[in-house]
């Protein structure tokens, strides 16, 4: 993706509100590597994690909470194709816009299941994965993916894995995030009760059902880039998860482009970045992607 001064303003915004739409908003995404249309299942930020660099909580001032919102589907469904439409007929890139400037033959890549929390938190997450692969199908070309963008904590849950099924099979992926190598940095990280050997087990055994992608969120602390040991124990973490039958397409480095809730969270440096990449390509064999700030 040419990442021009507007895509690179449309990437650091990254709105997850769209007109007066509740639950679907079209961005620009590094990782994506075009425009996607983000499906939020949790507008009122459920989730079980409450991490030092949440674009969410920085914006909200708050922490995250738990709920059981009803999500209207035939209101997704509609949202979907109406977002669907501006981006194939190019009017999202009208003047005045966001995203005006940008190339209307920008490519639409995906349709992600993100937003303000964890989507597989929702009680109707297999039921949306259904509505947006049935939208998808109708209006897009077949190599427009359903992305699940996931902090991993529920992968294994039998409902969820009824939704990862669906989404597999209508050209999905799903990217689990992995922030840490060891406990310590985990639980600094996400700030959660949840217990990262969890996370480790769920990532290992849908590894072994859905080859996925991981993604590693990677930022200075007051201006340190990561302790060495941390990235060490990170890559004996991905070599385990292979050796233990689960099977990764690549991994996704990347550093914070917005907002943080703590002041002392900032972008690593590109040459950092860069530099972990290179060594956890060369030490996993596995195809690592780096992700700039800017």
């Amino acid at each position: 993706m040419n990442m021009t001064s507007t895509i690179k303003s449309a990437i650091q915004h990254h709105p997850r509100q769209f007109g007066l739409m509740r639950y679907v908003y079209p961005v620009v995404s590094r990782r994506s590597g075009g425009v996607s249309i983000g499906i939020n299942l949790t507008p009122d930020g459920t989730c079980q994690f409450s991490c030092v660099y949440c674009q969410v909580l920085a914006e909200a001032g708050r922490s995250y909470k738990q709920f059981n919102e009803t999500i209207d589907l035939q209101r997704l469904d509609d949202e979907l194709r109406q977002v669907v439409t501006v981006v194939l007929n190019g009017s999202l890139f009208a003047d005045g816009s966001l995203f005006a400037g940008i190339d209307r033959g920008i490519r639409l890549n995906d349709f992600a299941f993100s937003g303000d929390g964890e989507p597989t938190m929702s009680p109707m997450f297999t039921a949306a994965v259904e509505r947006a692969a049935a939208v998808r199908t109708e209006l897009c070309s077949d190599d427009v993916r359903l992305v699940l963008i996931t902090n991993a904590t529920r992968l294994c849950n039998a409902d969820v894995v009824v939704g990862l099924e669906r989404l597999t099979k209508s050209n999905g992926e799903i990217w689990a995030k992995l922030d840490a190598g060891t406990e310590h940095h985990y639980k600094y990280v996400s700030r959660s009760h949840v217990p990262f050997a969890t996370i480790i087990k769920n990532i290992t055994e849908t590894a072994k059902h859905f080859p996925l992608v991981i993604q590693t969120c990677l930022f200075a602390t007051n201006n340190e880039s990561p302790d060495k040991k941390e990235i060490e124990a990170y890559i004996k973490q991905i070599k385990g998860i292979v050796a233990n039958g689960g099977k990764i397409l690549r991994l996704q480095l990347y550093t914070v482009a917005r907002k943080t809730p703590e002041p002392q969270v900032t972008p690593l440096d590109n040459e950092v970045l860069d530099k972990i990449a290179e060594q956890v390509r060369n030490e996993t064999g596995i195809k690592t992607e780096a992700f700039y700030s800017r």
